[in-house]
């Protein structure tokens, strides 16, 4: 049985006479069944159920819905709207299962779109056995016999599409490969003739995933029928390339339908000759066989031709066209978005090749936080009759999950702030994937209207996993292995994904009600920059290698895990210290200005549910400098903020990434010095004295042990990985130093390698459990939010550990510059610089803050390098009466001994300052790290009558 579920159509044109009257038609192997009219309008609501009776013939990949969206009349024939074909290739299977097909889009005569779109969701029931007169000959069009010999245990859940691969060496296709030529091929190919014709073939290459390897370049090779493109070269794991080839051929159908479309990715920056990452190939026949003889935005998995056995190399996003004379290729859509695509529906998999199904548990234990989302004024009519409001519990939350195209929802929590959910979500999906990030977005629901998001995190596999690849031989030409480990965790750095328990933090649109439309409420579905802290989620994922599906989506969690991860909330008292030096080049000026320091949800002026803290600034107004911008006038009154919050203590993680920064930064400054001097065309010996540096130093930093996690309370599975991932990493670094530092024979030849060490450091350094929020620094103007910064914690974070697992910043006077919300909206305007000293820390070190808020002498003193145009070059060379180094006049200041004092001139005494008294500096520049003071100095002529 086939279910079609006519749901909606929106965005309709209207007729000369005004609204429409539509009415759907829906085509199924020349059987039409019809819908109800909708009377006048433009996005109709049908919600009609269509069932097709397959009288036990089973669907096939090229099975189709035809969609008529027609304007009923009552006289005469009703006007065409548009139409829509659906292929059905993602419902087969021997599993009953129903997809939805949102914003599909009508088509006119033309075969241009109309703007208008159709909501759909199909349903199909397989029947219980093949028919006998079934003419496609299998039950299950497209699966090879590959699989049933593995087993069969996967092909129940399996819905990916294995494509046939070419003819083996003995000349025979593949079961499937026969199987889809007598049946799919033998309508769509008996237009054909047999005599040569033009043939055009086109490769769109849209984008690569989870290409294998570290720092690489990749390129990719379209080859068919002897001609070969290759795209731009592109650098990272994820390239985007987006290009289109032709190919253009003279062939009789028949031979062209046996050519092989092959399509490697190479890495471009290996000097090896194996620099072959992976490919995948796909023969003409099975193209043109599909439906408008295209596959559009499909992926495909990248193997290793000569050892399938080692899995997935790689994804990559093509499209692909087979046009005769004549023939238009069908509109590609773009992705309206990457997290609702169903990958695994859209995923073409070499002959040969398996993926392992594994079973993600995503625990969603409870959030805080969560901001006022309805309407008070139902809390206001309590109040006028005596009732109490509880403003903070205006919103009714729940989660959603989405991983792959699949979603899934926790319960409802009515009226609670900070809910509890203790629901664990099963996605069963197959391993590795191409999808990159867990999406978890957090509802409230609405009775009347649509749900309203909170706000969106993600959870990225590329972070809480590890393949083996990650960590590199230093001492082999190999890259490691590309593909991930069978194992829990058992191997040496690989492990599946694993996260938590820990708290995800929620970022988006500023949190104060309004009743409005919220001008930033796209950013609280992830897209660009959340402006403001939105509440936090407590979370855990596991990963289960289990061939058979869960019983249920959704499940309570046992009380003994809420037990379990009590120790994974303790929470320690931090202190927040804000020193405000100056504010500088406001520009658009009006009423009192005054700034707001947070962390979480403490801190925030307009929030009522949390305590009031000394978050914020005294109201000034801004004074104009004489030239072009605003300055606030603190003077010698420097405001200062403070407050007080409540979080878990993962000082084992923060100072990690710490130390890790500083160790990167340290390689980078030594790195641009290294090619500076290349560049410039130093001395060997200077340039060797350069390198020396740099490989001394990295030897001496990877020698260092990162902080341990042993002793920790709240030290989680992912933290003991990526300790280890780490530690591995850095002594593979340390070797490689030590052995180059005694075998490298040219400076420019180590670069390659030297960057390398360079990325490594900067992906360690990535830590996915930060649970602690982000500072949020806001410029206020009246009682209006205009500009803000986000500082992450861990850079002004204090450490007990030393001084390299403190953050760069920490009790340091730094430079912020403020931007504006979605800052495209307001130009390249700069809302405010601000010179600020931030320290945070646990409460029981607070005075630790003392150390980094003294004063200090500063001497600042210009120096010029004078130089000649002496043959053409400049130089020292060739200065006549003038030092290489002087003041701006271009003169060198003499001692007093070496100074001749003009005719008529003499000392009357000693140089003195204006305020013999030193104390009076110190008073006057007390506790300000710099200090400007004026000096004189005391010349007086005397006159003589005989030499004026």
């Amino acid at each position: 049985m086939l279910r079609v579920i006519v749901e909606s159509a929106s965005n309709i044109p209207k007729t000369k006479f005004g609204k429409p009257d539509p009415i759907v038609s829906v085509i199924f192997k020349d059987e039409k069944k019809k819908t109800k009219k909708v009377d006048n309008e433009l996005n109709p609501v049908w919600n009609e159920i269509l069932e097709f009776d397959l009288r036990g013939i089973p669907l096939d990949f090229s099975s189709s819905l035809g969609i008529v969206v027609k304007d009923f009349e009552t006289i005469g024939q009703n006007k065409l709207i548009g139409t829509a074909t659906v292929a059905l290739k993602d419902l087969v299977g021997d599993q009953s299962r129903s997809l939805p097909y949102k914003l599909t889009s009508l088509l006119n005569e033309r075969g241009q779109e109309t703007g208008a779109t159709i909501d759909l969701v199909i349903g199909y029931d397989p029947p219980s056995a093949p028919h006998p007169n079934d003419p496609s000959g299998t039950s299950v069009p497209g699966m090879g016999g590959e699989e049933e010999e593995d087993g069969g245990d996967e092909e129940e859940l399996d819905n990916t599409i294995k494509v046939p691969g070419p003819k083996g060496p003995g000349g025979m296709a593949s079961e499937a490969h026969l199987a889809r030529r007598l049946t799919k091929g033998r309508s769509s190919r008996r237009m054909l003739s047999n005599k040569p014709q033009d043939f055009q073939i086109r490769v769109r290459v849209i984008e690569g995933r989870q290409l294998s390897g570290n720092n690489i370049r990749p390129v990719v090779k379209v080859h068919v029928c002897g001609q070969t493109h290759r795209t731009r070269i592109k650098r990272g794991n994820n390239p985007f390339f987006d290009e289109l080839f032709f190919y253009n051929v003279h062939l009789t159908p028949s031979e062209l339908m046996d050519e092989i479309i092959s399509i490697r990715v190479y890495n471009s920056h290996s000097l090896r000759a194996d620099c072959l990452m992976g490919e995948f190939k796909i023969d003409v026949g099975f193209v043109y066989d599909e439906p408008g003889h295209a596959v559009m935005r499909k992926w495909l998995l990248l193997n290793d031709p000569e050892d399938t056995s080692s899995g997935a190399k790689g994804y990559m996003k093509v499209s692909m066209f087979v046009l005769g004379t004549g023939d238009e290729p069908p509109p590609e859509k773009r992705d309206r978005e990457n997290d609702s695509d169903d990958v695994e529906s859209n995923l073409l998999l070499p002959a040969g090749i398996a993926l392992r199904w594994v079973t993600f548990l995503l625990k969603i234990y409870r959030a805080e936080d969560i901001p006022q989302m309805d309407d008070a004024f139902s809390q206001t009519v309590k109040e006028i009759f005596g009732g109490t409001a509880d403003k903070k519990n205006l919103v009714d939350p729940f989660v959603e999950v989405s991983f792959a195209g699949k979603k899934v929802c926790t319960n409802i929590i009515e009226k609670n702030a900070n809910p509890e959910w203790n629901q664990v979500v099963n996605l069963q999906i197959k391993f590795p994937s191409v999808c990159e990030k867990i999406k978890l977005t957090i509802y409230d629901w609405d009775r009347l209207t649509k749900n309203d998001v909170v706000g969106t995190t993600y959870l990225y596999l590329s972070k809480i996993a590890a393949s083996g690849g990650e960590v590199e031989d230093f001492s082999s030409s190999g890259s490691g292995a590309a593909s991930y480990t069978a194992n829990t965790g058992e191997t040496e750095v690989g492990f599946v994904p694993t996260f938590g328990p820990c708290y995800l933090n929620l970022y988006g649109s500023p949190r104060e009600y309004t009743g409005f439309p919220d001008p930033y409420d796209e950013l609280n579905t992830g897209k660009g920059e959340g402006v403001a802290y939105r509440g936090r989620i407590f979370v855990e994922l596991s990963t289960l290698l289990e061939k058979t599906p869960p019983d249920k989506k959704l499940e309570p969690i046992s009380n003994d895990d809420l037990l379990v991860v009590e120790k994974y909330q303790r929470r320690r008292k931090y202190s927040l210290s804000a020193v405000f030096h100056s504010a500088t080049m406001l520009q658009d000026v009006g009423e009192a200005i005054q700034f707001e320091v947070s962390i979480g949800n403490y801190g925030n002026k307009f929030d009522t549910t949390c305590k009031p803290l000394a978050s914020t600034t005294q109201y000034s107004r801004a004074i104009f400098d004489g030239n072009y911008y605003y300055y606030l006038p603190w003077a010698h009154t420097k405001p200062v903020v403070t407050l007080t919050s409540y979080w878990e203590d993962i000082s084992h993680r923060l100072d990690a990434v710490n130390t890790l920064l500083v160790m990167a930064e340290r390689l980078q400054s030594n790195l641009e010095a290294l090619k500076s001097g290349i560049q410039g065309k130093i001395p060997a010996n200077q340039l060797a004295e350069v390198w020396l540096k740099l490989i001394d130093e990295i030897t001496e930093d990877t020698r260092y042990t990162l902080p341990l996690t042993e002793g920790k309370a709240n030290v989680t599975v992912l933290d003991t990985q990526i300790q280890k991932l780490r530690s591995r990493a850095l002594s593979q670094i340390h070797e490689a130093a030590v052995r180059m530092r005694s075998e490298a024979t040219e400076v420019k030849s180590t670069l390659a390698e030297i960057e390398d060490w360079l990325d490594k450091l900067m992906q360690l350094t990535e830590e996915p459990q930060n649970s602690m929020p982000d500072i949020i620094i806001w410029m206020i103007r009246g009682e209006k939010r205009l500009a803000y910064a986000r500082i992450p914690a861990h850079q002004v974070l204090y450490s007990t550990s030393g001084e390299n697992a403190s953050g760069k910043y920490c009790g340091k006077t730094q430079t912020i510059f403020l931007k504006y919300p979605q800052e495209k909206n307001n130009g390249p305007k700069v809302p405010v610089e601000l010179r600020v000293n931030i320290w945070l820390g646990l409460s029981a070190v607070e005075k630790k803050f003392n150390s980094f808020a003294e004063g200090t002498f500063t001497v600042f003193a210009e120096m010029y390098e004078n130089q000649a145009l002496m043959f053409g070059k400049w130089g020292t060379s060739g200065l006549v009466g003038r030092h290489k180094f002087s003041d701006v006049t271009g003169k060198i200041k003499l001692k007093r001994e070496f100074f001749l004092p003009p005719k008529g001139w003499e000392w009357e005494r000693t140089l003195a300052s204006y305020h013999s008294d030193k104390r009076y500096f110190q008073r006057l520049n007390k506790d300000h790290l710099l200090g400007c003071w004026q000096c004189f100095i005391k010349k007086a002529k005397l006159f003589d009558t005989l030499n004026f």
